[in-house]
């Protein structure tokens, strides 16, 4: 709190109203008149001196002038600054010369879990650099950025600013703490992609230039090579082609997946198509596929296209990963909220391993409906289930064991459950096979 200003200030006559300069002359003229007269003149007097008095409060509303060096002002202590921290969306901290915390608002003691005010900073941070940049604060009166990494359960990237606070004959410092974890993760979220695209492309390129040089050449004259080395170019062709398309699919998911559909399709009728559509895929790899649906429709809040494609992408995929003679399961049905749902979809198998790599957020009196798709495959090793919906991810590639695809197909299904605002499981047992089941919101009666 501030207890006074005492301030002497420079007068500017040339400024005053002129009420001021009127009053002063009536007060000049009843001096005079004061000492002219006998009768009364005490009372002249006074009464001169009173306007005296109001003229110069009226004056004094005018003073300009700047405040002199010998001032005096009672400043409060570092302490009552605290309450000014609250203001601030950011954690932050105000720090002392002898590196104690004597200020911080809800967002800092949240964020690094702690409440006594006196304690020293290196409680709570032991960051080496911004330590150090307090400290030029604090005595230098430096300000400075520092960038640091932790990695206790998740990684995460904050940016502190530290800056001087003078305050009367104290100095402290203001440390202020934004996260940059989402914008670094994002940047390299984007290199990842950038590299990993490039990376895919340049494969089937290099095919495609070593096969034409080799019909141009060697092969010119040998028409059984040509044409096998043309089939050859044609599977590298579909390949950039599948990538191509599966890239701008992605893309265009990712730049409306934070608007929610609001469109109703039958989800039995998506399986069925689907399901017709692949048949002839799946019995070229002598490969059976069984669809258990209900015979009414199951009506969901999904857009249809969308929806298709993720029927697509798992159909497809589970064909792929199931040997010849084998069997894939295709189960639809509507359930009841999020955690029937998860346990009806995605908890079949007692020996499996399973991973929820999309959860919806819980809301009450939503139902859910699903899909469910089976492979008869080798199974995926638990510590692979984590990174299926990563973009390029493909078991076999860890394995040593390429089998082609573009690597982009559960990244597509995982980020259009996630407009739907639905949740994507996987469950897997080596040996028995995999089976990944999406489920978005039933759409209520009309």
């Amino acid at each position: 709190m501030v207890i006074d200003r005492l301030t002497r200030q420079r007068w500017r006559w040339d400024r005053a109203p002129a009420s001021a300069w009127a009053a002063g002359a009536l007060a000049a003229l009843l001096v005079l008149l004061a000492f002219a007269t006998d009768t009364s003149a005490a009372l002249l007097i006074l009464l001169a001196i009173g306007i005296a008095f109001w003229a110069g409060r009226e004056a004094r509303r005018f003073v300009i002038g700047p405040v002199s060096a010998d001032d005096t002002i009672e400043l409060v202590g570092l302490a009552e600054l605290a309450p000014l921290l609250e203001a601030l969306p950011d954690p932050a901290l105000l720090i002392d010369a002898s590196m104690r915390i004597v200020g911080s608002n809800a967002a800092a003691r949240r964020q690094m879990q702690f409440e006594t005010r006196g304690q020293f900073l290196t409680s709570i941070l032991r960051h080496p650099d911004v330590l150090e940049a307090v400290q030029a604060a604090v005595h230098d009166g430096a300000t400075r950025a520092v960038e640091y990494e932790q990695a206790a359960r998740a990684e995460r990237h904050t940016r502190c600013y530290v800056a001087p606070v003078n305050w009367g004959p104290d100095r402290a410092a203001m440390l202020v703490f934004h996260d940059q974890t989402a914008r670094i993760s994002t940047e390299r979220m984007r290199a990842d992609f950038l590299a990993n695209a490039s990376h895919e492309l340049r494969t089937p390129l290099a095919s495609l230039s070593l096969l034409i040089e080799t019909i141009a050449g060697p092969a010119r004259d040998n028409a059984e090579d040509r044409d096998r080395f043309l089939k050859m170019m044609q599977v590298q062709a579909d390949r950039m082609r599948r990538l191509i398309d599966d890239l701008l699919s992605l893309s265009r998911i990712e730049l409306d997946e934070h608007v929610p559909p609001s469109d109703r399709a039958d989800l039995v009728l998506v399986g069925h198509e689907v399901v017709d559509m692949l048949s002839g895929v799946a019995r070229e790899r002598g490969v059976e596929l069984k669809l258990d649906a209900p015979d009414k429709a199951i009506k969901v809040v999904g857009e249809r296209f969308q929806l298709t494609q993720v029927a697509q992408n798992l159909i497809d995929n589970a064909i792929k990963y199931t040997p010849s003679g084998g069997m894939v399961r295709i189960e639809l049905g509507a359930s009841g909220d999020r955690e029937e749902t998860i346990a009806r979809a995605g908890k079949r198998w007692d020996e499996a391993g399973r991973v929820a790599m999309l959860t919806p957020a819980a809301v009450a009196n939503r139902s859910y409906a699903y899909i469910r798709v089976e492979d008869a495959g080798p199974g995926i090793a638990m510590r692979f289930l984590p990174r299926l919906a990563e973009r390029f991810f493909r078991v076999e590639r860890e394995l040593g064991n390429e089998r082609g695809g573009t690597g982009l197909g559960l990244a597509i299904v995982k980020h259009i459950v996630n407009r739907h605002r639905g949740g994507f499981l996987v469950e897997s047992q080596p040996g028995r096979g995999s089976a990944f089941a999406a489920f978005v919101e039933l759409a209520g009666e009309d």
